[in-house]
């Protein structure tokens, strides 16, 4: 089957997330000399610099030691969109450190520069190709797998079919890696320089940025009033509440504790055959039981289809598990719409 990949932010949380049916942990780590160099102006991953993260290398070697003693491997993320010369100066070091003293199975890192970096200074470091490396085409994975890549994680933006294709062409090379729930990203994530946070990121906050229409000919300037105004008005609404629900649905949970927000349980069934190798839940920085909550709900639907679940019975389970048939139906809340049901 199919391996689940789960964020985790502190070693008390293996053992439960393990119980879950958690294939492999990635975790970020922000040693406090970075903070002492750095502040937090500049973040070591795509998380703030206390949100999410372990901060005590002692901690990376607990959670890796409880990890391996389940077999379960651990990646650590290093997948800022660039880091600077002085950066990979500073960071490769501490990244041996934590492969050779911590235990780690590999890093996660979307700087081009700095994986050749990594490859060369620590060869025998698997090395992940962030979905904010914007993988988007085959000639991005023949790139990857010549420069030593173990893994490609797939962009959110990729529609399953996209996935299918990509993983033909990893085939044999690479491990590939694509999203299943928790946490959208309104832009294309490799292509975007802001933060990557649901709250003050320019993203967020751009369906209330004051706006006007715009008429494309005078003659139109001229009649537009009322409901000439009304479409796009319309669209205005339509895209507030995709981003509302990319953003996961402003971080709620329904009355049972199930997190809302993207997912891609419908889609499984074309996931599980596509030939992707693992399947990431987001989310560092929730709860140990939204993590949780949301691991059961994946390896739920996955089972089905392991089981041998149609497509439709499969969707039918997974809209059954969350309950929610106003958010289902919106069709905002899908990663992948044509495996929505």
């Amino acid at each position: 089957m199919t391996k689940i990949t789960v964020p985790v932010s502190h070693p008390e949380e293996v053992e439960m997330l393990a119980a879950g049916g958690a294939g492999e942990f990635f975790c970020g780590y922000v040693p406090p000399e970075w903070l002492e160099r750095y502040g937090g102006a500049f973040w070591l991953n795509r998380r703030g610099p206390v949100a999410g993260n372990l901060f005590q290398r002692d901690d990376v070697s607990l959670l890796a030691e409880r990890s391996h003693a389940r077999g379960i491997p651990v990646f650590v993320t290093f997948n800022a969109p660039y880091y600077t010369p002085e950066q990979q100066e500073f960071l490769l070091p501490v990244i041996g450190r934590l492969a050779e003293g911590s235990g780690i199975d590999g890093v996660i890192v979307s700087d081009v520069g700095f994986l050749v970096s990594l490859r060369r200074t620590l060869p025998g470091l698997p090395v992940h190709a962030s979905s904010v490396m914007a993988s988007l085409n085959p000639g991005m994975v023949d790139f990857l797998a010549e420069h030593g890549a173990s893994r490609v994680i797939f962009p959110r933006s990729l529609g399953v079919g996209d996935i299918a294709a990509l993983c033909a062409a990893a085939a044999g090379r690479l491990e590939t890696e694509a999203f299943v729930l928790n946490e959208g990203c309104v832009f294309e994530e490799g292509y975007c320089m802001t933060t990557h946070r649901s709250v003050g990121a320019l993203c967020v906050q751009l369906p209330d940025v004051p706006h006007r229409v715009v008429p494309l000919t005078s003659d139109a300037a001229s009649s537009l009033a009322g409901e000439d105004r009304k479409p796009a008005r319309e669209m205005m609404g339509a895209f507030r509440d995709w981003v509302w629900f990319q953003n996961g649905c402003g971080n709620s949970v329904t009355d049972r504790g199930i997190p809302n927000g993207p997912c891609a349980l419908c889609a499984l069934f074309d996931l599980a055959r596509s030939g992707v190798t693992s399947l990431k839940i987001a989310g560092r920085s929730a709860s140990s039981f939204r993590k949780l909550a949301s691991l059961r709900m994946v390896r739920a639907v996955l089972e089905l289809v392991s089981g041998g679940a149609s497509r439709e019975e499969a969707a039918r389970e997974a809209a059954a598990i969350r309950n929610t048939p106003e958010f289902c139906n919106a069709g905002y809340m899908c990663y992948y719409r044509e495996g929505a049901s």
